[in-house]
């Protein structure tokens, strides 16, 4: 095999695929690249056995073939190579030959005889831009459990339901959230699937200026894919909780406040929040919140907002790690908080956004927070 490439062009598909490449697994097969050229096509391919992504890349083919060698490695040195045409030869025992100007670099590879083989992009699928893919895993993901022993929530729950497609994220304890988006039925059996976190951070780094992702169910597995680049993964086994009795049907009161001032006042005051369960309270009523907290062996701190409108009032306890969370990822400049009580979930949503909403669960409030006026 031996092509040349521009260090730019090889570089961005080689950052595409290393972080599907793993580094621990037990083959070291798995810890490489696959670089493949057939039929004038250059791709780049690596997979983990869970996830896997296949990407083209431009380049100029002298002779065709197929090796495979350390992700990371390969990574690392063409990172730091000049701007120029790097040319790439395999040579005896799998070896590749890198050459830049006057740097020569041989790598010990391995045959892809071993390497797994992954599905193409062939069949019909839904469609939808990746843009809008992208901005509903935003404004779900970081809702989703990390905590390995619930392993049906470690991902996102695609709901795909006749006149939209939700998807989901949550823990099941703290907090929820959901984003909506036109319906894209994968097929006619297919009511919905459990995407992993893995791959949910793949799909957004691979497909963020994609103007059509191609979606297709396949079994136990699912493949996005564009002109360029081709990702699939296991779908993960278990029934999704229903979500849907965690959304409040009705509120008895409302606020409309600015997303940036009770974003960076919530940070502020977390600082002095007891550590062990991060707690700030809320006081809402209809012109302010007044957002407190306070630790025995840190001190104490508040400060007021102003709402721009608003309903009822409220005094209510809520992790101020979970509230950051939810409002980093409202995307509008002002948010709404309904809420009904000391004991019942608020849900937060953005103005002018009827596709994403956030529930956050309440918290005890200590004695000394409850008893600051």
């Amino acid at each position: 095999m031996e092509l040349a490439f521009e260090k730019d062009e090889l570089l961005h598909a080689l950052q595409m695929v290393q972080g599907v490449a793993s580094g621990r697994n037990t083959l070291p097969i798995l810890s490489n690249v696959l670089i493949r050229a057939q039929d004038g096509n250059i791709e780049l391919a690596a997979t983990d056995l869970e996830v896997g992504i296949k990407v083209k890349v431009a380049g100029t083919i002298t002779e065709e073939g197929t090796t495979t060698v350390s992700a990371k490695k390969l990574v690392d040195i063409v990172k730091e190579l000049p701007d120029k045409t790097i040319n790439m030869v395999t040579t005896e025992n799998h070896r590749v030959e890198l050459t830049c100007g006057d740097g020569v670099y041989k790598i010990i590879g391995l045959s892809d005889e071993d390497f797994p083989e992954l599905p193409s992009a062939e069949g019909d699928g839904a469609t939808i831009d990746g843009e809008t893919l992208c901005s509903i895993i935003h404004k779900t993901e970081f809702a989703a459990s990390r905590e390995e022993f619930r392993y049906y929530l470690n991902g996102l729950y695609f709901n795909l339901l006749e006149d939209r497609t939700e998807v989901v994220g949550t823990d099941a304890i703290r907090h929820l959230a959901l984003a909506h988006c036109d319906s894209f039925k994968t097929s006619e059996d297919a009511d919905g699937f459990i995407v992993p976190l893995k791959a949910v951070k793949e799909i957004e780094r691979t497909f963020a200026d994609s103007p059509n992702v191609k979606i297709l169910l396949l079994k136990n597995q699912i493949l996005f894919a564009d002109d360029n680049a081709t990702l699939t993964t296991r779908l993960v086994e278990g029934d999704y909780p229903p979500y849907q009795s965690i959304i409040p049907e009705s509120s008895e009161g409302r606020v409309v406040v600015p997303k940036e001032a009770f974003l960076r006042a919530t940070r502020r005051v977390a600082l002095l929040s007891d550590p062990k369960n991060f707690t700030v309270c809320l006081d809402i009523d209809t012109e302010q919140i007044r957002i407190s907290a306070q630790a025995p062996e840190l001190g104490e701190a508040h400060e007021t907002i102003a709402v721009e409108s608003g309903t009822g009032g409220v005094r209510i306890g809520l992790d101020a790690r979970v509230l950051a969370d939810i409002l980093a990822h409202i995307e509008a400049e002002s948010l709404i908080l309904e809420f009904s009580g000391e004991v019942s979930p608020v849900l937060v949503k953005p103005v002018g956004d009827d596709g994403h909403i956030c529930i956050i669960m309440p918290m005890r409030i200590e004695t000394s927070l409850q008893s600051e006026s």
